[in-house]
């Protein structure tokens, strides 16, 4: 059963995580998506692992285009030879750098669900928010790729009304069979027939 969390609780809001371990998120992050006497029910971010599998095939890339000019500067018929010192060295700064961009983004992305609404605020530099009303949300999944299953992880979708995509998504949260039932709770509470805040 979800017990709401209210807006002016700082400890909860500060330190709020899932039943999952979540790391907890900052409160001005949060309280700036509320609105007047909303309640915050769930407060969530992805796996940490979301760093390195969330387009993980960038890594891979960087390290396969590396290997190959390493190898291309053994060739005596190379048209090009670029030394392994420099090779490597590169290859290190370029995924620092995405590691770097992913903690960035792992950093200021927040799922966030209430009494009236479930939302996603993401961005690096440039914010975004994405957030359904309770009451219009039909339809929600689970969705899980074999990496994210054996690490515990799954990505939760949800749907409107009318919809035909998946409009709010969770990517990568730990727990995602228990976070899932948490929103399916608040919205056959608050969403269905229920009285907001109550």
């Amino acid at each position: 059963m979800i017990e709401p969390r209210g807006r002016h609780d700082d400890t909860c809001l500060a330190e709020a995580t899932t039943d999952h371990g979540e790391a907890s998120v900052n409160s001005q992050s949060v309280e700036e998506l509320l609105q007047d006497g909303e309640i915050v029910l769930l407060i969530a971010r992805p796996s940490p692992w979301f760093v390195f599998i969330d387009g993980g095939w960038v890594y891979l890339f960087l390290i396969t285009v590396a290997l190959f000019f390493a190898w291309l500067g053994h060739q005596v018929w190379a048209p090009i030879n670029v030394p392994e010192t420099q090779v490597f060295p590169a290859l290190a700064a370029a995924i620092t750098i995405r590691v770097v961009w992913k903690l960035l983004d792992w950093a200021n992305r927040i799922y966030v669900l209430t009494d009236r609404r479930i939302m996603v605020r993401r961005g690096v530099f440039q914010f975004s928010l994405i957030e359904a009303p309770l009451h219009r949300i039909q339809h929600s999944a689970i969705f899980t790729r074999l990496t994210e299953r054996m690490l515990g992880m799954g990505t939760v979708g949800f749907a409107t009304a009318g919809s035909g995509t998946f409009e709010v998504v969770w990517e990568m949260v730990s727990g995602p069979l228990g976070i899932h039932r948490a929103v399916n709770e608040a919205i056959d509470r608050y969403g269905r027939g229920g009285s907001s805040g109550t």
